[in-house]
Formats: structure tokens, C-alpha cells, sequence
């Protein structure tokens, strides 16, 4: 497309009020154009080949999960997406561009960054936020764990001290203390707390595992004998 055409944008965003200001905010400005669209491949008709049939756009904007879902579908529009979202998992960033997603902004990101990306995005082009480029330089910097090192650092983020993550692995005290010490070492981290802090962000830990701790370790007059079975079955 020639520099001075408008771009339209299909807004795919899971989120009504997040797509309701994409649209008020691309209709502001003149050399953009928003187009209607649900918020996913899935909810929309397809051909006869099966292949979702979207409206004439030049770039996707979408939620992470719609994002992939465009990209799934293989259809014209499926190589230029861009994602917005609030997750700055290292994992989730790094899986998003692996499938081939071409853009990938953090909610709260500046209207320079978003009208940039845009741009890009549509002349084929890469689009990242600063955070996302970091976490992607943190993963290329960083050396990655060995199975059985995830496998402490898991017992780890459950609070486990050496002794019971050698006694429910069946290991030796003295090799559990040199896997985590590679851990800490690995994740550039000072202590067992801030390495599972690093693990959470960078998206090294089963997600699901977190929102279930965390809800525990809220309830009042919850203690860890109580805390203990759910750990084990999480473990």
C-alpha cells in the first residue's frame, strides 16, 4: 500500500470497552479507519473452505487469545496482527511471535507507540512494545532451566525448604541445594523469593498454579496444615 493510504484496522479486542476506545481513537485521526468486526475468527461467518470470512482491513488488532485465533485461521489477514494486552509474560510473548503474530503492545502503551505499530504492522513490518523488546532480550540473555530444575523451582514458589523438596523428590539435601543454586544463578537471582518472582514474570511457572495458592494463602485462619494438601496435588 502507498505511505499516504488510509489504514484500516479491524479491532478484534475481546474487551468492549478497550475496542470502543481503539475505535473512537482510530476515527480521530485522519489517515486511519476502524472496521466493525467481533472479536474473533470464531463468531465470524466462514467460506466454504472454512476459512473465517473478515471484512476488508489491512491490520488486525486483537486481545492475546483473539490474536491467536486470527492467526490460526490462516486466512488473509492472519500475518498481520497485532496483539494489546496486559500480559508481559516472557512465555506468552515469546509463543505470540513463534505463531507469528507481528506486533505485540502492552495496555497503558503510549498513542505514539499504538499509531507506530499500526503502521508498521500494515507495511509488513514488526511492531514491540520497550517491555515486550526486554522481555525478549531477557530470554535470549538468560540461560534456560533443565527439567528437573523447573521441577524445584515449582516446589520452590510452594515455600518448600531444601529438606522437603529432597524428602517428596526422593534426592539427596546436597543436590537439591546445587539445583537451586543454578537456579538462582540462572534467573540472575539473590535469593529463592526473588527467583520465583522472576519465574512469574518471565511465565516459567504453570500459570494455573498461581491464582489457586494465592486464593488460598488469602483465606483467614488458613494454615499450613491446611495449605500443605493443595500444595502437594499442585506439586
Amino acid at each position: 500500500m502507498r505511505p499516504n493510504d488510509t489504514i484500516k484496522v479491524l479491532i478484534a479486542h475481546g474487551d468492549p470497552l478497550i475496542a470502543a476506545g481503539l475505535a473512537a481513537t482510530l476515527g480521530r485521526m485522519r489517515d486511519f479507519e476502524s472496521v466493525p468486526g467481533d472479536a474473533s475468527p470464531a463468531k465470524m461467518k466462514t467460506t466454504v473452505t472454512g476459512v473465517p470470512r473478515l471484512p476488508a482491513a489491512d491490520v488486525v488488532i486483537a486481545d492475546y487469545e483473539s490474536a491467536l485465533q486470527f492467526i490460526a485461521s490462516g486466512g488473509p489477514l492472519s500475518r498481520r496482527v497485532m496483539i494489546l494486552t496486559q500480559s508481559d509474560s516472557e512465555a506468552k510473548i515469546c509463543h505470540a511471535l513463534e505463531q507469528g503474530a507481528r506486533g505485540y503492545l502492552l495496555l497503558g502503551c503510549s498513542l505514539e507507540d499504538l499509531v507506530d505499530g499500526l503502521r508498521s504492522v500494515c507495511m509488513g513490518g514488526i511492531a514491540l512494545g520497550p517491555v515486550v523488546a526486554s522481555r525478549i532480550a531477557d530470554r535470549m540473555k538468560q540461560q534456560a532451566l533443565t527439567r528437573r530444575e523447573g521441577e524445584i523451582l515449582r516446589h520452590m514458589m510452594l515455600g518448600m525448604s531444601n529438606k522437603a523438596i529432597a524428602s517428596k523428590l526422593t534426592l539427596a539435601v546436597g543436590t537439591v541445594k546445587t539445583h537451586v543454586k543454578s537456579v538462582l544463578e540462572k534467573l540472575d537471582a539473590t535469593s529463592r523469593t526473588q527467583a520465583v518472582s522472576i519465574a512469574q514474570r518471565r511465565g516459567i511457572l504453570r500459570e494455573e498454579e498461581e491464582p489457586a495458592l494465592r486464593a488460598l494463602r488469602a483465606l483467614p485462619h488458613v494454615g499450613r496444615p491446611l495449605l500443605e494438601p493443595a500444595r502437594e496435588l499442585m506439586s
